[in-house]
């Protein structure tokens, strides 16, 4: 619920601890988050649609408003409000909760009780089973020897087990590093060196299907264990200086580059330390585009020209778009949008001059392209000035007069 979770941020910031006001106005604030995350657009199957609720699939936003939206749930309803089937367990990450209770009865009366907070948020239920529960990438299962659960790493039932294959030409480097990793995510997973050992043979059994050969995995796990227990004593006087160099990946070749690059560094610059990255180059799927092509309803940044379905260039309008187009008819304050006070397309349409009328994104064609809108404004007083248009005001372009004016200053 995005209303919500901006109010709650906004009450958060300026009504709560006065140490930590922000230097901006309230309003400006919340303009800024709606702009953000409110009323965003997306393309599916040839057809433009506006999200009504919900932060938008890859927003950045997005990991942050549930955290603090959940936050704000646990405050209000959890701790302040103790009752006997609450779980007497409970961590959270994001939106996956993990949680212990007494007795078997109260899971289902505590998740009706979270699920009448708000009917906006409906929460799920994954009981334990055979002795054991996933949660994000661990396996917890109860431990016979211990009153503490036995930690493992997770393996999704959709893993094929594919990595890089030991022949693709890419550094070594990256493969190794590949082996490195993974390793470490399972030593700091797994809460026993036996299901340690269990864990780091199956991953070995991923990488050996992927033509990696054991020597290379066993010396990089000896390479991680060793950095585990005998750490590096590092005494510094005096502030190093890290370079990284990014060069495209040409095989043995660059591994001597590297070599050489950084011996003559480390004669010359002993302070400097010295890296390369080596990137992929070009590839085959480079050389190939896929992607689908970018609908004129989403474009911005540009001056357009529309005329009325049914009267034609006897109605038409010339204007500027710097954000989505769509946004910019349809959106709040656009020129079509119910909301809006009084556009020149809005008063056409209200007088009726055809049983037609209308103005779709069929009729909509592209003029110009300017980066900034300023200099939207200056082309779309040029269009109009040559268009012979009947319905633009030039509300927001600028006069011709104007725009010789800068001209002939430039």
């Amino acid at each position: 619920p995005l209303t919500k979770t901006i109010n709650i941020c906004l009450k958060r910031l300026y009504h709560g601890d006065p140490d930590i006001k922000p230097s901006i106005p309230e309003s400006t604030l919340k303009k800024l988050l709606q702009l953000c995350v409110c009323e965003n657009t997306f393309v599916f199957n040839g057809k433009v649609y506006q999200q009504v609720d919900g932060v938008a699939m890859g927003s950045s936003l997005g990991p942050l408003l549930a955290n603090i939206y959940m936050a704000h749930l646990e405050e209000e309803f959890f701790l302040k409000n103790e009752h006997s089937f609450s779980p007497s367990f409970y961590r959270r990450y994001v939106d996956d909760t993990f949680c212990l209770f007494s007795s078997e009865d109260h899971v289902d009366l505590f998740l009706n009780f979270i699920n009448s907070i708000d009917s906006a948020i409906q929460f799920d239920k994954e009981p334990e089973d055979n002795d054991q529960l996933p949660f994000l990438d661990t396996i917890i299962k109860r431990s016979l020897n211990s009153v503490y659960p036995d930690v493992s790493t997770r393996v999704k039932p959709t893993d094929k087990g594919l990595f890089y294959n030991s022949q693709s030409f890419i550094p070594e480097s990256y493969k190794s590093n590949l082996i490195y990793i993974l390793v470490y995510r399972v030593f700091h997973i797994a809460s026993s060196y036996t299901i340690f050992h269990h864990d780091l043979q199956v991953l070995k059994s991923k990488f050996l299907k992927n033509g990696f050969s054991s020597v290379l995995f066993d010396l990089t796990v000896r390479k991680f264990l060793d950095k585990q227990y005998t750490p590096e004593e590092q005494v510094t006087t005096v502030r190093r200086m890290k370079v990284t160099m990014l060069l495209p990946y040409l095989g043995p070749l660059s591994v001597f580059i590297e070599r050489r690059l950084a011996e003559l560094i480390a004669g010359f610059c002993p302070l400097v330390d010295f890296g390369i990255i080596c990137g992929r180059g070009r590839t085959i799927g480079g050389l190939f585009s896929f992607g689908d092509g970018f609908p004129l309803e989403c474009g911005g940044g540009v001056v357009y020209g529309i005329g009325c379905g049914s009267c034609g260039s006897g109605a038409a309008c010339v204007g500027g778009a710097i954000n989505a187009m769509h946004e910019g008819f349809c959106g709040t304050g656009g020129r079509l949008h119910p909301s809006t006070e009084s556009t020149a397309l809005l008063e056409h349409l209200a007088e009726g001059m055809g049983p037609d009328c209308e103005f779709g994104t069929d009729g909509i064609g592209i003029l110009d392209s300017c980066a900034g809108d300023l200099g939207l404004r200056y082309a779309g007083g040029m269009h109009l000035e040559r268009s012979g248009q009947t319905l633009d005001t030039r509300e927001g372009s600028m006069p011709l007069e104007m725009v010789w004016l800068v001209v002939l200053c430039l």
